[in-house]
């Protein structure tokens, strides 16, 4: 059964490894075939391979300054909800984008992420040519 302590441990984690662009450590907080669900409008993600392309492509490098908040919103048996929101500077730019969002996460017993899905918005919005 998931639990708020769980949750907020995987979440930690996983903004350590947003804030650090560490795609190693995002990795490790999903099951080999997790799946990742960027934006409703955005095509899911699946494994490992997939969702490596897709930090590595939309974050690493790209970003820069990075700061990252979560909370939890509601817990069930089998996924949690938490609202996160984070800033950081979009290095092509140099703009600060601030963003604000929803994540719903289910997470296995041996807490790694089974699916992911994550909805959200940005101010100023991401130039559509820029976004991951």
């Amino acid at each position: 059964m998931l639990t708020e302590a769980r949750l907020h441990k995987w979440l930690e984690a996983y903004g350590r490894g947003w804030v650090t662009q560490s795609p190693d450590l995002t990795l490790s907080l999903f099951h080999p075939d997790g799946t990742y669900m960027y934006t409703p409008f955005h095509r899911i993600m699946r494994g490992h391979d997939d969702i490596r392309q897709y930090v590595e492509r939309g974050a690493v490098g790209l970003q820069e300054d990075i700061h990252f908040s979560s909370e939890i919103l509601a817990v069930t048996e089998k996924f949690g909800i938490a609202r996160w929101r984070a800033d950081l500077i979009w290095k092509e730019t140099g703009e600060r984008l601030r963003f604000d969002g929803i994540y719903q996460i289910f997470l296995d017993q041996q807490d790694l992420c089974t699916e992911f899905n994550e909805w959200w918005h940005s101010t100023p919005p991401l130039p559509e040519a820029n976004a991951p």
